[in-house]
């Protein structure tokens, strides 16, 4: 595989940054970034069906809270300059024993999950307009596994080793076919037998 640049994940455990977060349209906004590269306000805009002013504002405060910076300028118009993730990627937690700050976490893991499903049913109604090789590569399989907590942990962190030099951020001279793909990855107690 090819080199790739480094990774740099960013646990965000701030309840202001936590809280900035909590916005559907920020967490879209950061989704892209991440999936897509620097993109400026009116690129965003078009991608996720908004306005460019209303992108400008979330892009803005998500900046505020140091989630995502200003990519360096490239040609002539400084002043439409694209955004890029301040970080490969974020993990969200609260502090023990930090009840606003599990809310807001609570929150943001609601908010993510439903972006997840808005993706996947996106995707499901678009599918029939890819070509072949990737409807055919795409998957969607669920598992019921029988598993101590050592090993569920075991398990995530031999997986998140495969996945990690895929990321979008992170691989450089990725082939030209290549495209942003989402994969989600959920593993928990069976709620039914909790």
């Amino acid at each position: 595989m090819e080199p790739t640049t480094p990774e740099r994940r960013v646990r965000v455990q701030d309840p202001t940054k936590l809280r900035a977060l909590a916005h559907p349209l920020r967490l879209r906004l950061l989704r892209y970034l991440l999936a897509a590269g620097p993109r400026t306000a009116a690129q965003c805009a078009e991608a996720l069906d908004d306005t460019g002013s209303n992108c400008s504002y979330h892009l803005h405060q998500l900046a505020r809270h140091g989630l995502i910076e200003r990519a360096p300028a490239q040609g002539a118009n400084r002043r439409d300059r694209p955004w890029h993730a301040a970080a490969t990627g974020l993990e969200f937690l609260s502090e023990p024993g930090d009840e606003q700050g599990r809310q807001v976490t609570d929150a943001l893991t609601s908010l993510e999950l439903d972006e997840v499903f808005r993706s996947l049913q996106h995707y499901q109604q678009q599918q029939h307009k890819l070509p072949d090789q990737w409807q055919e590569s795409a998957t969607f399989h669920n598992y019921t596994l029988s598993l101590t907590p050592e090993e569920l942990r075991h398990l995530t962190l031999t997986l998140d080793a495969v996945i990690r030099p895929y990321l979008r951020p992170v691989r450089d001279g990725a082939p030209g076919e290549a495209r942003p793909v989402s994969l989600s990855l959920q593993a928990y107690p069976t709620p039914e037998f909790i």
